[in-house]
């Protein structure tokens, strides 16, 4: 489950509610039917989960404690027939997209709503995109990429790593990083790289041995905006798939009598 601070127990009962009983109509109505208190549902305002209602979070969290200041939850489910939805006047309080990505980052570990792109400060994308990489056979490229996820390899050597990426146009591509590069440029959590390094084409699947990499600052969270100690705290919760193996390299050709010759 990609949702923190959510309970489990929450999130089984919002679907199994559903699919018994229907589609949630309002705020009012998810609230007299959920078990939730306030924390829980300013987690399900932040990640859009009250997109239908047509109203903006700053106005669904106004709504929302105006609803649990007098709501009584031993009255929950007890309507025979559903009281049509109060409606509130409220002023419109505008939102921007940055400041969503940055409540889904929080509580997801990534952005939803626009791409991690759309979040850095600069606006190049690279030399190459993925569907380039095939007729860049033996050649240098640079890229801006989105880390997934990254699997470590045992060598002789020290620690090696392939890495899977997207592109700006969210196609994926793989690399390959040695210990050599990894000693000067390493992984430094997730979000976005600017990647350099040579494409290798092996059985029509193209793989990008990195040379150098630098991980690229997004902007300043612009829901503390006056509060410069807080402004890249969120920027920590982006998440990274980190696939470890914990064994011995495996051994050398010399080390196990290879390679052997046929016998004649």
């Amino acid at each position: 489950m990609h949702l923190q601070s959510l309970e489990s127990k929450t999130a089984v009962l919002i679907q199994t509610e559903r699919e018994q009983n229907g589609d949630y109509k309002s705020l009012e109505d998810f609230i007299n039917r959920i078990p939730i208190g306030i924390e829980g549902l300013q987690i399900l305002i932040f990640i859009d989960a009250f997109r239908f209602t047509g109203r903006t979070k700053n106005q669904l969290l106004v709504i929302a404690r105006l609803i649990l200041v007098n709501f009584r939850p031993e009255n929950r489910n007890l309507m025979l027939i559903r009281e049509p939805v109060r409606e509130y006047e409220l002023p419109k309080l505008e939102r921007s997209e940055f400041e969503d990505a940055f409540d889904e980052i929080e509580l997801l570990g990534f952005p939803v709503s626009i791409s991690p792109f759309d979040l850095l400060r600069t606006r190049f994308r690279g030399d190459a995109m993925a569907k380039d990489l095939l007729r860049c056979h033996k050649k240098t490229v640079r890229m801006m990429a989105y880390l997934i996820s990254r699997k470590h390899v045992p060598t002789k050597m020290g620690s090696m790593y392939f890495g899977t990426w997207i592109d700006a146009e969210g196609q994926f591509f793989d690399t390959a990083h040695f210990t050599g590069s990894l000693k000067e440029y390493p992984f430094q959590g997730g979000g976005c790289y600017l990647l350099l390094g040579s494409v290798e084409v092996d059985y029509h699947f193209p793989t990008i041995t990195v040379t150098k990499m630098a991980k690229m600052p997004f902007i300043a969270d612009p829901r503390y905006s006056n509060a410069d100690d807080h402004q890249f705290t969120a920027h920590k919760n982006i998440k990274e798939d980190v696939s470890m193996t914990h064994r011995a390299p495996y051994p050398q050709e010399h080390e196990i009598n290879l390679p052997r010759h046929k016998m004649k």
